[in-house]
């Protein structure tokens, strides 16, 4: 057993989570365990339900600070209770076994086991730090709404070019193409014509990149994405646990669906480990449920502190400043409808 050691930075990459369990963390009251499979994890619930608790359970559980705010409506100040993250992981072939307790956005404990057995290694506390600098970070993205900056860009108000790296390199567009045709998506391929990048559609129709619909478009730049990362994993040797949170924005069931073909296929090509936060339970890949969450403190505190008893308390301290008006449902409306041979009009 050891307490510290010297270590180089960024060398050992996280190859997979085992497993996760929190006590009174962000959305979740109590102790709660989560197992996670090789390949794709499908974090589901509801709005509020603590899918992406989970997601930055497992960012905090890593995190080389020992003072990180919880960010968002869950402030350590609403959350007074003693919390505590465990997790198990696999990285440099061996198990980690890790355990963080903190009160507010503090750190009071950090403990780090290395191995298994009587020849395991132990950190703690600064040993735990020092050790994390050895772990190359695994990859969180929290929505894809930025991605149109990775492939075109605005030069005027009317003129729309495609990132240059991005049209000349005819290995993304191929390796986009590769994976396009699992997400069922209505563009059948890419195609570089000129300088610009054409979206071409399964009945041959040519749309410019930046000119398709949301749902077209997303399906390609989330799949550029994933794709460019794999390859910058693959190049790096980086940690192969990617968290992917908000990907439903903007689609629709059956899109989500055809990248999820994309997702399973490339975890098995490069032996990689998601874990998707989906607001879908239907058809999702080893599907973990997190639905059991709290409420953030201040809406359901005292009644003369809670939000709406705030609201209502301003609203009756300040009668004049507000002026709340109700549409004159008593009166009556009538609509004149001429028909005309040939056309329909109306003449209200």
């Amino acid at each position: 057993m050891t307490s510290m050691m010297i270590v180089d930075n960024d060398t050992i990459p996280i190859q997979r989570i085992i497993s996760v369990a929190c006590r009174n963390y962000m959305a979740f009251d109590g102790l709660h365990t989560f197992n996670f499979d090789k390949g794709i994890n499908t974090i589901v619930g509801g709005n509020s339900s603590g899918k992406t608790s989970l997601v930055r359970v497992i960012s905090q559980a890593l995190s080389g600070r020992t003072t990180s705010p919880w960010g968002g409506n869950w402030h350590p100040s609403y959350s007074t209770d003693e919390c505590l993250i465990e997790m198990r992981f696999i990285a440099d072939d061996k198990e980690h076994y890790l355990r963080r307790v903190m009160l507010g956005d503090l750190t009071t404990d950090l403990h780090l086991y290395v191995g298994e057995g009587d020849g395991r290694d132990f950190y703690r506390d600064g040993g735990v730090i020092e050790y994390f600098k050895k772990l190359k970070p695994i990859t969180t993205i929290d929505g894809f709404e930025t991605s149109r900056k990775d492939f075109y860009f605005w030069t005027s108000g009317t003129t729309v070019d495609v990132n240059p790296l991005f049209s000349k390199s005819k290995e993304n567009i191929a390796l986009i193409n590769q994976f396009l045709p699992m997400a069922k998506s209505r563009v059948r391929t890419l195609r570089i014509v000129g300088n610009d990048v054409m979206a071409e559609y399964r009945n041959g129709q040519l749309r410019h990149l930046s000119t398709l619909a949301g749902g077209d478009g997303k399906i390609i730049f989330v799949i550029a994405k994933i794709v460019n990362l794999m390859q910058d994993i693959e190049n790096n040797t980086l940690s192969k646990v990617i968290l992917i949170d908000e990907i439903d924005l903007g689609l629709d069931k059956a899109k989500v669906d055809g990248l999820y073909g994309v997702f399973e296929e490339l975890a098995n090509e490069y032996e990689c480990q998601f874990m998707i936060t989906s607001r879908f339970v239907n058809g999702r890949l080893n599907p973990i449920r997190a639905n059991r969450a709290r409420i953030p403190r201040y809406y359901v505190d005292e009644s003369t502190q809670n939000l709406r008893q705030m609201i209502k308390n301003y609203v009756n301290s300040h009668p004049s400043s507000l002026i709340f008006k109700s549409p004159p449902y008593n009166v009556k409306t009538t609509t004149k409808t001429k028909f005309k041979k040939g056309s329909f009009k109306w003449n209200p």
